[in-house]
């Protein structure tokens, strides 16, 4: 969904035909840094936007260019009358059909994007930056997964995710958006950690089965400094069974924290050949294996439980800039890997400097 999403939006507001690059702001520049991935090589320069937005609210273009193709990216910088900072690819509403902002919301997202959502809208408490805080809960075969945005009074433009103060450490506050779901993910490493890694993966991405040994040689030269953390983020629109591995390996994890990443490790040596219809019994003769409690790993399988807490965690991290998979976050900032890992080593070598 949310790779279709960025499609979607990136083509929907980013026009071709623009005018030459302007130099950037200092502060829009730090604030485009800290929301985007940090990678070796990037440049950004600013450019007039596409947009047209309500009075109270101003948008530079800003493009990132780099050697690595996965750094390059457009965002839109936009700011309020009150001093709030957003920085992604805000969604267009205003010609959507519709005479509520939920009907707006509704119709927008069945048109461009083929996914039912039900918008949930807050008009009590407005936002420093006069916007309503929108809840919209994607439906999907395992349930409701809820995004948090903000959208405008009279219907023009949706902000997946947050408007930010100038002044705002965006990783402390993306980190504490996120642990309360971090604190429930499978972890391995340092207790006491100078720097924690999350990991966010989905068990089918084929990208994820390259990524899943970036973090061993991480681990074996500074287990007594860093944290590994891995945040289940199944993209259920592309990876059918993802999210039963994920339910599953949070189940085997419960019981046995060692066996987690043994199945984790064979789930990716298996990947090509798994499908929908095997995952679970893949999953159950693995926790047989590993002589798990098989009544109590059936009971979390089946419960409610795991699979809420999952669809809430993927939300949050949507609703906080991470997008793909697999994405590192490095105590906080969104980290290119680099080739093999090696850019994601080193970063974590420099912190720890």
């Amino acid at each position: 969904m949310i790779g279709l999403l960025a499609a979607f939006a990136a083509s929907a507001v980013l026009a071709d035909d623009v005018p030459a690059p302007k130099k950037l702001d200092p502060k829009l520049e730090n604030l485009v840094r800290e929301a985007v991935m940090s990678c070796k090589e990037m440049t950004l320069s600013q450019e007039d936007s596409p947009l047209s937005l309500p009075s109270d609210f101003t948008s530079t273009m800003v493009k990132i260019s780099s050697p690595r193709s996965v750094c390059e990216t457009t965002v839109i910088g936009v700011k309020s009358r009150s001093g709030g900072v957003y920085v992604g690819v805000p969604w267009m509403i205003k010609e959507a059909e519709g005479k509520t902002l939920e009907e707006k919301l509704k119709n927008f997202t069945w048109t461009n994007m083929h996914t039912n959502f039900e918008p949930q809208i807050d008009r009590r408490n407005p936002t420093a930056d006069g916007l309503f805080k929108v809840t919209l809960l994607e439906t999907t075969e395992r349930g409701k997964l809820p995004m948090e945005g903000e959208v405008d009074p009279l219907g023009n433009v949706f902000f997946l995710g947050h408007f930010r103060r100038p002044n705002d450490d965006v990783r402390a506050v993306r980190l504490k958006a996120l642990e309360p779901f971090i604190a429930q993910a499978p972890t391995e490493g340092s207790s006491k950690p100078s720097v924690t890694v999350i990991e966010f993966s989905d068990f089918q991405c084929p990208s994820c089965q390259h990524a899943a040994g970036f973090l061993d040689p991480i681990l074996s030269k500074y287990s007594e400094k860093v944290r590994y953390v891995r945040y289940d983020l199944p993209l259920m629109s592309v990876h059918p069974w993802a999210f039963s591995a994920a339910v599953a390996g949070r189940a085997i994890y419960r019981q046995n924290p060692t066996a987690f990443w043994a199945f984790k490790k064979q789930v990716y040596e298996n990947q090509p050949t798994l499908s929908a219809f095997m995952i679970d019994d893949f999953a159950r003769n693995f926790a047989k294996d590993h002589d798990l409690d098989m009544k109590k790993y059936d009971a979390d399988v089946a419960s409610a439980e795991i699979g809420a807490e999952l669809l809430k965690a993927e939300g949050a991290a949507f609703s906080n800039d991470i997008r793909s998979t697999p994405t590192y976050l490095v105590n906080g900032r969104i980290v290119d890997a680099g080739e093999g890992g090696k850019a994601l080593e080193e970063y974590v070598a420099g912190l720890l400097k």
